[in-house]
Order: C-alpha cells, then structure tokens, then sequence
C-alpha cells in the first residue's frame, strides 16, 4: 500500500517555519539587534542596502562568539538563553526560542565574522540554504558582524509581496525606534544606502526621545510614575493637545520588551477621556517592570504579544498613574483644594435666631386652567403694528432708544408695502444674508443656511485639486524663512516626494544640521503664519498612508492647504457672500466637505409651517 504521508525535506521545513519569524527585512533587523543587546554590546551599528531587501549588516563590541558556538546558533532550537521550560518564566533576554538565525540562513545568503578575544582569531561562516559552505578564520576586533544579503532569493513568492522601498524602510526605522528607546545606555548608528540617519549616543531616557523624534518633543512630554508591588511604572506621555486621530507614537515596553497591547492601550485612552475626543489617540513612552514569574511572552514568534497573570491590576495601576501624572503636571484642569480662596457670606448678627423656611401653598392653583389668553399662531401686519407701537410707548423714555424703534417701524412699512397682500417678507431671488458663521438664501421654494467656512472649503478644494493635476499652483515667498523640526521619517517623505511638494506651492531648504527646515515658500491661498501647522498636519497624514499614490499625495496636500485657507479671509459683505453662493452651487459636491461635514441645511415653506 503507498502511503499518501511524506516527510518533508529540511530545507524546505526550514523555509516554511522561517516565514513565521522572518516576515519582511525589518524582522531581521529586529533579531540581529536584539542578539546584539543579549550579547553585551554598548556600540551597535546597522547598515541597511536598499531598504534591507539587498543587504542588512549588524556590528556589534559583544562578546562574540567561539567557532563551535558560531556554527551552533544556526541550527534550529539552539540558544543559550534558556535550559528548560521553566526558564521560559525567567527570561531577562530579548531572544530565547533558538529559530532567528535558522530562519534567517533558511532564506537569506548569511555571512557571519564573531571573535572573543582582540588579540586572537575568530571566525568566518558563510551560509546558503540554511547549511555553511565556508569556514575562515577572521583577524576582527571582539564582537560579530552579521550580514544578511539577498532576502527570500530561495522564495520568489515571498519576495514578489514586498512592499516598495520607501515602506519597507519605514517598518525597519519602526523596529530599530522600539530597540532604541529601550536601551538608552547603547550607542547605535543606523545607515541606509551609506547615508547617516540615527547616531544616537548613550543619554537619558528623555533626551533619546528627543534625539529620535525630534527637539519638539521635549516639550510635549510629561513625566509618569509608579511603584507597587505588582508593577513598577515609568516613562512619559504626551500632553493633550499633541494627540492624533491616527496611531503615532505609543510604545508599551515590559522588562525591556517592545509589546502591543490593545487592553493597556484602552487604560491610557480611559485616563484622558475627559481631556480628549473618542477620535484621538494619546501618545506615550511607558516602561513597565514585572515580575517575569508573572509574564508570559512566548505567546507569538514575534514576542510582541505577552499575557499578564494579572492584567486587570495592571490596568487599574497604568490608568491611575496616567491620571496622577497630566493632574500633577496641570495637564488638565482640576480643582484647587489649597487655595485661600473663600466664599464672601456674611456672618450671621450677634443675637440673632435663624427662623426655619416657611413653605407656601396656593390651594386653588389648578395646573391645566390656562391664564393666558390663546396667543394666535399667524400675526397679522396690523397686529405686527400694534405690538411695536405698544413697545415703543412702553419705553418712551431717551434711555430705552426710541429711534431704533421707529427705524424698526419705517422698515416694516417700506417692506411691507413691497410685498403682495397674504405673503410673508423673504428674500429676493438669489440675495444672500450673513447671519453670523452662516449665509442666509433662497433656492425656489426653499431656505438654505449655509456654513460659510465648509462652503469655503469646498470651493478652495476643487480649485486646488484641478491646480495640482495642472502643476499650474502658484507660490508666494517669505520674507523670512519659517523654522520647522522635522524627524527622521518626515525628512525621508519630503525629499522623496520633493516635486509634489513644490508643484504645491512649498518651498524649502534644510539647515545644515540637517534636522531643522527652512520653509522659504508657502501657496498663495496660506498665510506665512500657517506654513509650519499645515506642513506639519499634511506629512502626519501622509506618514499613515501605507501606499502612497501620486494622486494621494495630491489629494492630502489639497486637503490640507484648502482646509485651513478656509478658516481665513472670511466672506462678509453681500456681493462676496453671493459669489460665494454661486461657487458652492457650481462645484462637484456642493452638499458636503471633502470630508464629509455637511455644509448647507435646507428649510421648506411645510418645515416652516411644522415648526410654526
């Protein structure tokens, strides 16, 4: 009988399970990291080659390797950070499952050089298909360098669903921030394509912070922490005002771990839930110490995932401390117990008796016996006379202001007599009202109210979207340039997508350290004032986008130039108000923003007569 069962090669298990670890280039730059770290290292460097898919190369000053061991780690299930199931529970390693590296040699070219002596020989290893076909001797310094070369060469399929350059090179800045962040007492430099992005020297947990994310961001953090005996919490979380409705900067760390949580995140989102909107996101740095014993992180190859033996005190603590810090810091409004500040009632007289409040009752007061005559529901011209005639008597003394009365009663007659017997005032065809934020109109039968700042951003929106396809959007300069810190990513967005910026109306240069831009052009619909906010609010939106059409780009520039040149430069008078009305009715959506908010509401003579 033929068995239908075959074992399968090693090569191609290794290939299989590889994919559970090794996702994309960024989960090999999490991995050689994170071995580096394990091995002692306090100078790490990383060099990436076309966004990792090329080349990834990791240096480190760790102890290295012996040429037994350095063959050793490539086998599946070998490591050194753990013995027996029990240690699972007492983990103070990043790595300790033994499958990075053969998951790694499973479907890269893996060269890996390791000593642990300066003055002696180390060794070389050079891998294909997970087996090594080379052994060397390596005259290096103390420590291992891992290269890493032409990524799923074996897996073409796994290689064809790689994202572009650009994204993948932001998942590797992502896993190289969540590394960064935790071991502030390491030096690391990152390269991409020979060029410096991060040197990062060894530095409080605050200045790493600002030193990845930029200087603005010193002053945005606000100090957290907590002691107990379940959990220890430090770290910081962003004020307030720099929350975002998209995910941004929230990083959960547990003994030293990078982690998402969902449930801790909704701990963070319930302590500013009376100083945020249900749409916005806080941002945090928050550092947890468990007890390992009470720590389950061999849920997930990625070790992303932890279960907590007692989350809900974790959440109770996290949340508390996050309340306790934006009070403390003023954050958020709170009452002030200590101040002197005391309620001016007067003393009560010597000698005198307080007489208990007396309750009066009407016995005869019957609720549904009406006092008031029946008002009726339509005033006639004549009854509209009178009643302002009767004001005006009422108040015939100079204070009250008898000249706007009778202005009052001179403008009914002048209407009035324009207006056909039996017919209510209304506004001529096509007039248009200012009534505050809103213009009053008439369409046929109908009354429209229209939100003069939405109808504005409207109209700013088609006309820059048509402006952007043509490349024909002009730009003012400034007189002086407009300073803006600008991050690693944000600096990686502008220059590859420099020609949509400028078709834009935005003109720049960096400073020469690099971190700092120059904006030296704005669109003409923007005021100078307005450059760095909208700059800014464009590439947060454009940073979420995971791929990034031409046509996107446009459309997020678009958005958000129009929707602040909106707010600005207000239609007042009648004339602007009705080319304003025009505009709106001619463009391609005249009832909603491109974000959706609704911009007229409509009122028929039936509504009327409904509310009347």
């Amino acid at each position: 009988m033929t068995s239908t069962i075959s074992v399968l090669p090693d090569h191609v298990a290794n290939q299989i399970a590889a994919g559970e670890v090794v996702q994309r280039p960024a989960s090999i730059v999490k991995e050689l990291l994170e071995n580096s770290i394990d091995a002692g290292a306090t100078k790490i460097t990383l060099a990436i080659t076309g966004a990792g898919k090329t080349a990834i190369v990791v240096s480190d000053n760790g102890k290295g390797m012996n040429e037994a061991d350095a063959e050793l780690c490539f086998r599946r299930h070998a490591t050194s950070k753990i013995s027996s199931a029990a240690d699972l529970f007492n983990l103070h390693t990043r790595g300790f499952r033994g499958e990075a590296m053969a998951s790694i040699a499973a479907v890269a070219h893996v060269v890996l050089r390791t000593n642990t002596n300066e003055e002696g020989l180390g060794s070389q290893l050079k891998l294909e298909d997970g087996k090594v076909i080379s052994r060397t001797p390596f005259p290096g310094p103390k420590g291992s360098i891992v290269e890493v070369k032409n990524l799923f060469y074996n897996v073409p399929a796994r290689r064809k669903f790689l994202k572009n350059d650009r994204v993948e090179l932001r998942h590797c800045i992502d896993e190289f921030h969540r590394v960064a962040l935790v071991h502030n007492d390491i030096e690391w430099i990152f390269k991409s394509d020979e060029k410096l992005l991060f040197h990062l020297q060894a530095e409080p947990l605050r200045k790493r912070i600002s030193a990845i994310f930029g200087r603005k961001f010193d002053e945005r953090l606000v100090p957290i922490e907590e002691r107990t005996e379940l959990v220890q919490v430090k770290g910081f979380v962003l004020k307030p005002e720099f929350a975002k409705k998209k995910r941004g900067e929230q990083f959960f760390f547990v003994n030293g771990r990078f982690i998402k949580s969902p449930f801790l995140h909704n701990a963070l989102r319930e302590a500013f839930e009376e100083v945020l909107t249900a749409e916005h996101h806080p941002g945090y740095f928050l550092y947890l110490e468990v007890d390992p014993s009470a720590l389950d992180v061999n849920i997930h190859p990625t070790k992303t995932e932890v279960k907590f033996e007692d989350e809900r005190s974790i959440y109770a603590v996290l949340r508390s401390a996050a309340r306790h810090a934006i009070g403390q810091f003023n954050v958020a409004p709170a009452i002030d117990f200590d101040s002197e500040i005391s309620l001016s009632v007067p003393p009560m007289p010597q000698g005198h008796v307080p007489k208990a409040p007396q309750i009066k009752v009407n016995p005869h007061f019957n609720p549904f016996e009406s006092t008031q005559p029946e008002r009726p529901r339509v005033r006639t011209d004549q009854q509209r006379y009178e009643r302002i005639q009767s004001e005006k008597m009422l108040n015939d003394t100079p204070e009250m202001g008898i000249p706007a009365l009778q202005q009052e009663l001179d403008e009914f007659w002048n209407e009035s007599s324009r207006i056909e017997e039996g017919r209510a005032p209304a506004l001529s065809k096509g007039q248009v009202l200012p009534w505050g934020k809103y213009a009053l109109t008439v369409l046929g039968e109908r009354m429209l109210f229209i939100d003069i700042a939405a109808a504005r951003f409207r109209i700013l929106f088609d006309q820059l979207w048509l402006k952007l396809q043509d490349a024909t959007l002009a730009s003012q300069q400034l007189l002086f340039p407009a300073e803006m810190e600008v991050s690693l990513s944000e600096k990686t967005l502008l220059e590859e997508h420099a020609q949509h910026f400028t078709v834009a109306g935005f003109d720049w240069r960096f400073a020469p350290d690099n971190k700092t831009l120059e904006i030296t052009g704005v669109p003409m619909e923007l005021t100078p004032d307005q450059a760095v906010p909208v700059l800014e609010k464009i590439l947060e939106n454009v940073s979420e986008l995971e791929e990034l059409a031409t046509s996107e780009l446009l459309k997020t520039l678009a958005l958000g130039i129009a929707k602040n040149a909106s707010r600005t430069a207000l239609p007042k008078s009648a004339e602007e108000l009705t080319t304003l009305r025009e505009r709106l009715l001619s463009s391609t959506n005249p009832q909603f923003t491109p974000t959706g908010k609704k911009i007229i509401a409509e009122l028929s003579q039936q509504d009327l007569v409904t509310l009347l």
